[in-house]
């Protein structure tokens, strides 16, 4: 999920999703207008007096949906977005603003995933595709023809879909890029083209949408466009809008986007002069033509043809298949910034001088940069800037080594292991005072991908925790989040054998703990004892494995872990995903130990998400959350065990005991005749309470059980395999 934020500037509201903004509350009806009332009056106008089903992807703050609403002939509209701070934001701050869209009795909400829903998704007359901007493998794979043509089986014969696109003006390959995808999908696309105030002041440039249909739009269909009289365009805006420089058309060849050639496109972009003539752009099912060869090579060779003064670190890092896109150009752009530090370490002059040793192979060319590059170096350390200017090829080649790298190494740089703000497309920063979440880059540290247990991490808002091995103790366990916990380790009874302990994997919660065969562990902190939280009842094991007691869950904490086991599967999946794109480019390292290392990485992945699962189905089966929540003046010493307040007329508090099925019992403090296993736990509790919580009225207590009992009361004896009674 991205990370939102709402911000307050010139007297108006703006959204930002992971530093992108989506709208400012000044001028965002110049975008959402044209974007969802504007094919929906289309489809009004197509099929006059029947009700409209839309279907909005992406646009959980409303806006869009408020549009989409404002036409009479809508019956019902369906807005899917996954995420559900977005969402929440939208039923809450963003009320005002969406006009309540989310209460009008026509709306259904839906926290899915936008391909999940075009799955099955069928007659529909407006279809939005809201959503954000495609800037990494995530968000291109949304742009596919495979994906898009699932779009278009979700419209009815004379369907509109209205896609919010990229900049045509900065951008216009990547524009032309998705026209082609639409056109491939089966769809005649037109162009849209609008200056937005507050994308402008962004660096974003004119943006832009396309209006797709399995009919194509007809001119006369926009003269007759009878917009809302409350709207701020007028038909003949928006007719305006659909009018591009002549030379885009050229401009725009670009082939469809079937895997991730959108992300070539907007990496490798020549800005289009916004200037007449105008005429109308439309993509149509193109003949069978082959698209440029959008791979690494291929970029490459186009950026070292580039003229003197138009070799850019941007255009460079532009030509790199990456999906930590972001992560490297601010790494390297800090690497410019530290060039005297770097190239110490590098050793320059050694590489140099190296290179010229070697260089009878290399053209002609390339041996005058490196000569040209040494009698420089004899002065001092260049700047990274003079590096490209004097030596521009090599430096090329030293990146692609640096790729190559990190596909055996990928802690190295860009895939884990540091934190940025990737995927945004305003302006690059760097250095620890580029804001955000970002951490100072210091230099490449190489790492040993053969140590076991080796840490993995996702960044960019994802899943965040360290996997292991299955089968493998450890001491620590770790959240989505990177915060590290003491594991839990329950041993289960197995007849006949020795408890085999399980491992967690992960933390849910400070308390809760998911273990590695789908069962959560309950972390109480109680020496001698383990947890097993499962739906109806809180067991308790003795470090044999062995069952001492069942206690009744509170309805928070059972609630509370259902809720947790859901939000995990979504993270797992993104992870998962971006595992295996990741995968797709070192597949064919496989056969070497790095390789092998990161393929099982993917097994243990897959693991965790098989146990979040399994947990899941569990809970899922137990139906609604039951489970006993105790007074507020109760003191909860496990949940299940609690301390009542003295009775009328009594000193000492007594303890209450409340079972799976709900039955209440009630015990004074006073020790029994005889030890059970029961006995023993207590005893544990009220003596934690006791010193832990410096609890004075269980001093006396404590006491006087330690005298009836002396050491029967230690920690219970671990049995011997099949002993559990």
């Amino acid at each position: 999920m991205k990370r939102a934020v709402l911000e307050t500037r010139g007297g108006g509201l703006r959204l930002y999703l992971s530093g992108d903004l989506q709208f400012d509350s000044r001028d965002e009806r110049l975008y959402h207008e044209p974007l969802a009332l504007v094919p929906v009056t289309l489809a009004a106008a197509r099929t006059p007096g029947r009700g409209l089903r839309v279907l909005i992807l992406g646009g959980g703050d409303g806006l869009a949906l408020r549009e989409a609403l404002r036409g009479p002939a809508v019956r019902e509209v369906h807005l899917v977005d996954r995420d559900p701070e977005v969402l929440a934001l939208g039923r809450g701050p963003l009320a005002a603003l969406n006009h309540d869209a989310f209460t009008d009795p026509r709306t259904r909400i839906h926290c899915r995933d936008a391909r999940e829903i075009l799955e099955r998704a069928r007659g529909f007359d407006v279809l939005i595709y809201d959503l954000t901007y495609p800037a990494d493998l995530e968000g291109a794979s949304l742009f596919t023809v495979s994906v898009l043509s699932k779009a278009a089986a979700a419209l009815r014969p004379g369907g509109i879909l209205a896609v919010n696109a990229v900049s045509p003006e900065l951008t216009p390959q990547a524009f032309g890029c998705l026209g082609a995808t639409l056109a491939a999908a089966g769809l005649s696309a037109l162009a849209y083209a609008f200056a937005l105030p507050s994308f402008r002041d962004e660096g974003y440039g004119r943006w832009g949408f396309f209006y797709a249909s399995p009919r194509a739009i007809a001119g006369r269909e926009l003269q007759r466009l009878a917009l809302p009289a409350a709207a701020p365009r007028a038909s003949e805006a928006i007719i305006a809008g659909t009018r591009l420089p002549a030379a885009a058309a050229a401009a725009m060849r670009a082939a469809p986007n079937r895997r991730d050639e959108l992300l070539y496109y907007l990496f490798n972009a020549t800005p289009l002069p916004w200037a007449g003539p105008w005429r109308p752009i439309r993509f149509r099912a193109p003949a069978a033509r082959r698209g440029p060869r959008l791979t690494a090579a291929h970029g490459f060779a186009r950026w070292l043809r580039q003229p003197e003064g138009q070799r850019s670190i941007e255009a460079l890092v532009g030509c790199l298949p990456l999906g930590q896109r972001g992560q490297t150009r601010e790494a390297l752009l800090e690497w410019s910034h530290q060039a005297e530090v770097l190239f110490r370490e590098v050793d320059l002059r050694a590489f140099v001088e190296r290179a010229l040793r070697r260089a009878a192979g290399l053209p002609r060319a390339w041996v005058r940069e490196l000569a040209a590059l040494r009698d420089r170096l004899r002065d001092g350390l260049p700047s990274l800037d003079e590096v490209l200017h004097l030596a521009y090829r090599v430096f090329a080649i030293y990146l692609l080594v640096l790729l190559l790298a990190n596909l055996f190494f990928p802690d190295n740089l860009y895939a884990k292991g540091w934190s940025s703000s990737s995927g945004t497309r305003s302006s690059w920063s760097s250095g620890s005072g580029s804001g955000g979440d970002s951490a100072p880059f210091h230099g490449f540290q190489f790492t040993d991908p053969t140590a076991r247990p080796a840490p993995y991490r996702f960044g960019a808002g994802g899943f965040t925790p360290r996997v292991y091995a299955p089968g493998v103790p450890r001491n620590r366990v770790y959240d989505r989040d990177g915060r590290e916990y003491a594991a839990e380790q329950v041993a289960l009874p197995q007849p006949a054998a020795d408890p085999r302990p399980v491992p967690a994997l992960l933390a849910l919660t400070p308390e809760l703990q998911l273990l590695e065969s789908g069962l959560l562990a309950y972390a109480a902190g109680v020496p001698g004892y383990r947890f097993l939280f499962e739906p109806a009842r809180l067991r308790v094991l003795d470090t044999g494995g062995c069952e001492v007691m069942a206690l009744a869950p509170s309805r928070e904490l059972r609630g509370g872990a259902q809720a947790q086991l859901d939000a995990q599967a979504p993270l797992i999946d993104k992870a998962l995903a971006d595992h295996r794109r990741w995968l797709e480019w070192t597949g064919w390292a496989s056969y070497l130990p790095a390789g092998r290392g990161r393929a099982s990485e993917l097994a243990e992945l897959e693991g965790l998400r098989g146990a979040v699962g399994s947990a899941q189905a569990a809970w899922r089966r137990a139906g609604a959350a039951t489970g006993f929540d105790p007074p507020a003046n109760w003191v909860t010493l496990v949940p299940g065990v609690y301390l009542a307040p003295p009775a009328a007329g009594a000193a000492e508090p007594h303890l209450v005991v409340v079972s799976p099925e709900g039955r209440v019992e009630r015990h004074g403090l006073g020790p029994p005749g005889t030890l059970t296993a029961q006995d023993r736990f207590l005893f544990r509790l009220l003596h934690r309470r006791a010193t832990e919580g410096r609890d004075r009225s269980l001093e006396a207590p404590v006491a006087r059980w330690v005298a009836a009992h002396g050491d029967a009361l230690g920690l219970p004896r671990v049995p011997g395999p099949g002993s559990c009674a």
